[in-house]
């Protein structure tokens, strides 16, 4: 019972906070990609889900570095910032989902990343 409270909070609570959430929130460093080519973890050709990806901040810093990027949010609202300010990147998808059910495919995520 609290793991679906939980489900639909994260489904819910920042709906009224997406305007302030894209004005405010800080952006991740670009360092993260150098930090995560040098560990080999990271190649352009890499598939990447993004989970809980919100509004798409770290979403972008990936889908700039040539990646293709998967975004996984729960909330109608922060998904819909996210595909209207992402629009332009064609190797972007974005999915209604959660960490617990993404709707991914199997075998198609080469790395995945949490914000």
């Amino acid at each position: 019972m609290v793991e679906k409270k939980l489900l639909e909070d994260s489904k819910k609570r920042f709906s009224s906070r997406v305007e302030n959430y894209i004005k405010y929130r800080p952006k991740y460093p670009l360092k993260i990609i150098d930090f995560l080519e040098k560990k080999a973890i990271l190649a352009k050709s890499n598939v990447i889900a993004d989970i809980g990806s919100g509004t798409g901040i770290l979403t972008k810093v990936f889908l700039d570095h040539g990646n293709w990027v998967y975004g996984v949010e729960p909330n109608k609202d922060m998904r819909e910032a996210a595909e209207k300010i992402l629009k332009n990147y064609p190797n972007f998808t974005s999915f209604e989902g959660s960490a617990e059910s993404t709707g991914l495919e199997e075998n198609i995520i080469d790395l995945i990343i949490a914000g």
